[in-house]
Parts: C-alpha cells; sequence; structure tokens
C-alpha cells in the first residue's frame, strides 16, 4: 500500500487544522500516520459517493429504471383544437 506513496504539502486554517487533527485523532489514536489515513479515507468516501451517484443516475434514467404515467397513449387533436385557443 506505501510502495507508491508521495508527499504534498498544504496550507490550511487554524479551524480546518484542528478539525482534520481531532478527526484523526478520534479514528486513528497517536498513531504516527493518522493524518495520512483520515485524508486517504475521507477521498475513499467521497470517490465512493461519487461513483454511487453516477450508478444511481444510470438506473434513474435507463429505460427499465424509468416510470411510465398513464397509459401512455397520445391524445387526438383534430385542427380545430389548435385553433380554440
Amino acid at each position: 500500500m506505501w510502495e507508491n506513496m508521495g508527499v504534498i504539502t498544504i496550507s490550511l486554517d487554524k479551524d480546518s487544522e484542528r478539525m482534520l487533527r481531532d478527526s484523526a485523532k478520534a479514528n486513528y489514536g497517536d498513531r504516527k500516520d493518522a493524518l495520512s489515513k483520515t485524508i486517504i479515507k475521507a477521498i475513499s468516501k467521497l470517490t465512493n459517493e461519487k461513483a454511487n451517484l453516477a450508478d444511481d443516475f444510470l438506473k434513474l434514467t435507463s429505460k427499465e429504471g424509468s416510470t411510465k404515467i398513464g397509459t401512455g397513449k397520445k391524445n387526438q387533436k383534430t385542427r380545430g383544437d389548435y385553433y380554440d385557443r
């Protein structure tokens, strides 16, 4: 897992840094890799949520997932129906 490790530097405001460190400590304690594990967990969760949203969208827009309203018959209109307005 750590073979392809990269190093980045980020700037956070004090409140964001405190929230990140508190979350890392709550999830992983005082481990040396707590911050990186917390960030990796957050990125993985975001990726999974995006994939689930895409899957849900495809299900809703697919022919099998769509819902028909009514009988699906078209109302026959005559030329007079259009000009009665």
